[in-house]
């Protein structure tokens, strides 16, 4: 199937905002708590308060991916062994750094919420237990969002499979909209021990991504010719500028909060803009170095938040001086660090595995 270039970069954009905020959240192993007097860290930490919300573009993009790659033939019991076989190595690979960590006195090692981490059913629904890689709570709700779509798409009948898809989707952000007033903060929060703050978002945003999926198969991806309007070609870039600019300020720059709401709705439109890729960003961005760096993206999300605890209390913490004098390389030895091992997980974690586990277990 034809890879879409130009949507990796929007998942390459992503996973370096959720990094710069992991990097700069308010924990006491990060710099701008570690070093309060240092004014750049401090400019980072309210610049980027609003990153959390790329998690939306991912949930999004996952559910669209859910339906554009969608088999019929695919059996319950294979896509679940799918995505275990995709989502866990790379998180127990996490699970190992924890344990570094432990032995380095950086973090406690809890065994159970760790386990059930690996297994994805942390945040299975509700929120059942915290390991030491907190934003797990991700995989954990994207497993179970796309287990849920999964079942809606292969088992409803065509008349209501879409209705029943966008009723589901709108009431996650209804529930979502009526505990929060559309905040989307403490993802791991439960509610009534029945409502999960994570699961909710996962819900609206993979639903929403699904019901973008079906648009595009059914009609964008028959507008694939060229605008020969200069007018009209100019129209849509301007529209993907437009759209691109407001979550790059979003996520990047100091505001007031805005009901999440609204990203979500500017991620989905910018997808439907880039899938369409009728401007100049679109096709500017439709390159194969998004492909080559987004591959990495996984890996990166599940191993960053540990570094960055890591480092930040067994490093910089003892390196008061160096920090002072040199400000700026604290972020970017993070950065390298991440990299480093994000793109170690990736060839030596998660593609030898997935290849050696479908081969093992997936029977075609």
């Amino acid at each position: 199937m034809e890879k879409l270039k130009n949507i990796e970069f929007i998942r390459v954009f992503l996973i370096c905002a959720i990094v710069f905020l992991h990097m700069f959240i308010d924990r006491k192993w990060c710099l701008c708590t570690l070093f309060p007097d240092i004014s750049i860290y401090q400019t980072l930490k309210s610049a980027i308060a609003h990153s959390n919300n790329g998690v939306e573009g991912f949930f999004i993009v996952a559910g669209f991916f859910l339906v554009y790659t969608f088999k019929s033939h695919l059996s319950l019991k294979n896509f679940i062994l799918k995505k275990y076989i995709r989502l866990s190595p790379v998180i127990l690979f996490s699970m190992g750094l924890c344990a570094i960590g432990w032995l380095l006195g950086a973090m406690h090692f809890k065994l159970i919420p760790n386990l059930l981490t690996v297994f994805l059913l942390n945040n299975f629904v509700v929120q059942i237990g915290v390991g030491q890689n907190p934003i797990l709570w991700y995989t954990s709700a994207l497993f179970t969002g796309l287990l849920l779509y999964f079942c809606l798409i292969k088992y409803l009948p065509v008349k209501i499979k879409y209705w029943t898809i966008a009723i589901v989707a709108i009431s996650g952000y209804i529930i979502l909209e009526i505990l929060q007033h559309g905040s989307f903060v403490k993802p791991i929060k439960n509610y009534h021990h029945i409502f999960n703050i994570g699961f909710l978002r996962a819900v609206g945003g993979i639903g929403l991504g699904c019901l973008i999926g079906y648009l595009y198969k059914n009609i964008l991806s028959k507008f694939n010719q060229p605008l020969k309007n200069m007018l009209l070609k100019w129209f849509f870039t301007l529209l993907e500028f437009g759209f691109m600019g407001f979550i790059i300020w979003w996520c990047m720059c100091i505001h007031k909060s805005i009901n999440n709401i609204v990203i979500v709705l500017c991620f989905g439109i910018l997808l439907i803009l880039f899938l369409f890729k009728k401007g100049y960003l679109s096709q500017i961005t439709d390159s194969d170095i998004w492909v080559k760096l987004g591959r990495y993206q996984y890996s990166i999300y599940v191993v960053h938040y540990v570094i960055i605890r890591i480092l930040g209390l067994k490093v910089w913490k003892h390196c008061p001086d160096f920090v002072s004098a040199h400000p700026i390389m604290p972020i970017i030895l993070n950065l390298v660090v991440i990299l480093l091992i994000g793109i170690f997980a990736y060839h030596m974690v998660e593609l030898p595995c997935t290849k050696y586990l479908k081969a093992k277990l997936i029977r075609k």
